[in-house]
């Protein structure tokens, strides 16, 4: 079963599952906003408030361990 933890603001959301990611960093790496940091080789969505819904994070992970839903 996956280790998935979710981050919420207003009309968009962040899933990351934790099994997945390996903290490699790529999503904070090209986030514009800084959105992610990696803490103990994981990624958190810390300002998910920031977000501007590009999608970059999901399109550059290297594992898929990103999953970004907008309400629209």
């Amino acid at each position: 079963m996956s280790n998935v933890k979710k981050w919420e603001e207003a009309d968009h959301w962040v899933e990351i599952d934790l099994d997945l990611c390996m903290g490699v960093g790529a999503c904070n790496a090209i986030c514009p906003v800084e959105v992610y940091e990696v803490v103990d080789n994981k990624v958190t969505a810390k300002n998910i408030g920031e977000c501007i819904q590009c999608g970059a994070c999901q399109g550059v992970c290297p594992h898929n361990a990103i999953l970004h839903h907008w309400a629209y």
